[in-house]
């Protein structure tokens, strides 16, 4: 069937593995195109980014360095310069590339990209001879330039009229979803690695260290104590926590991300996997359970955008209730219920940065995305009289869409520039 290639083939573009956190992997990815171009040694380096990619960047430990921030990521690619590793750009750095990044990131000026782009990142590198540019536009590892000495190498624009190979979820109705993943070939679900074997890896990491502030180590240590019950909920928070503790401390394990999210692959997969866990699920519902949670965050993203000034992990927790609802033998119409519920239990939860404390969030979400789950096996929906749920699912949707992106417009604004002050006023401070 057409349509369910087609659906693949989009769930194959936006489920990818990543290291780190993306924002960060993206500018070292940047960063490696222009310098696997640069034909000699270069005394100039200029970054230029959105403010999203800044934001999420500023706070965010870097994979094998002990460091935060995207001077060291750039300094990193730079160093690395394999781009064909893609959003793994920085695995496997070793201490001696490190302390050459340091001195590196020293001399790297980052500068704020004046556009409207979301995901915006440009890398030039200057010597008296030669100048490089690369340029990541709409999608974290789409490169949409790259040139050397004003010469054109590389040129693309986004979308299926200038790519074949992209598909849109525009293109496909939630319901196109649900009929995929109920009805497509087992078999070929399992040429993917959807996130059990990755995910599940690293929240078991998360789980053993006290990585970042602990949020998922300290509710394992709850249930152990009897504090807190052991069931589904506390379990998926605690993996789900753990897990995200692990990756934004710059834990070097790679993770199944989704629409270029880290911790929105993890916020959508391990609460399945901890529920599958203790329903006993077959391992058929499982991956059944967890395509559904990647492609209704597709979907929800899609219309949100990639990077917004709401977390992000408010569609990866619509997706991961929507799983649920899956393995516990919910219909389509108990999908659509967990799906309002979670819209109208945490659409004001902002984004202000990818941080260690991002962990915290993650296990908000994911306990509103049970509970959302839990009450739609039960037939209870949220009314279409509550706030910005409607009747219809992909207008209340498109409602959510509105709410971020005409009445939030000066959120990230605000947010970018208390966290730049912040930074400045302790900088000053420790002079």
């Amino acid at each position: 069937m057409q349509q369910f290639s087609e659906i693949l083939a989009l769930m194959r573009q936006e489920v990818v593995p990543a290291l780190g956190c993306t924002e960060p992997a993206a500018v070292a990815l940047a960063a490696s195109f222009a310098a696997s171009v640069f034909p000699a040694a270069y005394d100039d380096i200029t970054v230029i980014v959105s403010q999203n990619i800044l934001k999420n960047g500023m706070g965010v430990g870097i994979p094998n360095t002990g460091l935060v921030g995207l001077e060291i990521a750039a300094a990193l690619g730079l160093i690395v310069a394999k781009p064909e590793r893609e959003l793994q750009v920085l695995a496997d750095i070793d201490p001696d590339q490190v302390e050459a990044g340091k001195k590196l990131a020293e001399s790297i000026d980052i500068q704020l990209y004046p556009g409207e782009d979301k995901v915006y990142i440009e890398v030039e590198l200057n010597s008296k001879d030669h100048r490089a540019r690369a340029v990541i536009r709409w999608r974290h590892s789409f490169l949409h330039k790259l040139e050397l000495d004003d010469k054109v190498l590389k040129y693309q624009d986004m979308g299926p009229q200038s790519d074949s190979r992209l598909v849109s979820a525009s293109d496909f109705k939630l319901k196109d979803y649900y009929n995929y993943c109920t009805q497509a070939e087992y078999n070929t679900l399992l040429t993917m690695d959807l996130g059990e074997k990755y995910n599940r890896r690293i929240a078991d990491f998360g789980l053993s260290e006290n990585l970042g502030i602990a949020v998922g180590k300290s509710i394992m240590q709850q249930i152990e104590q009897g504090l807190l019950g052991d069931d589904i909920h506390h379990w998926a928070m605690a993996l789900t926590a753990a897990a995200t503790d692990a990756r934004m401390s710059g834990c070097n394990l790679p993770v199944i991300a989704n629409t270029g999210s880290g911790n929105q692959g993890l916020s959508i997969t391990l609460p399945i996997i901890a529920a599958a866990e203790k329903l006993k699920s077959s391992h058929e519902q499982l991956v059944r359970a967890l395509a559904m949670g990647h492609l209704v965050s597709v979907h929800m993203k899609n219309k949100i955008g990639l990077l917004s000034c709401i977390c992000g992990c408010l569609s990866a927790a619509a997706g991961a209730a929507s799983g649920i609802v899956l393995l516990l033998g919910g219909d389509y119409h108990k999908v659509e219920y967990a799906i309002k519920n979670m819209i109208g239990n945490t659409a004001g939860m902002v984004c202000d940065g990818a941080k260690e404390g991002c962990s915290l969030k993650v296990a908000t979400n994911t306990s509103a995305a049970v509970q959302s789950a839990l009450l739609a096996h039960m037939g209870k929906c949220i009314s279409a009289n509550d706030g910005i749920v409607t009747d219809d699912i992909d207008e209340t949707i498109d409602n959510l869409a509105e709410f971020v992106n005409s009445g939030m417009q000066n959120a990230d604004s605000t947010i970018l520039n208390i966290m730049i002050n912040k930074k400045n006023h302790k900088e000053e401070h420790n002079v």
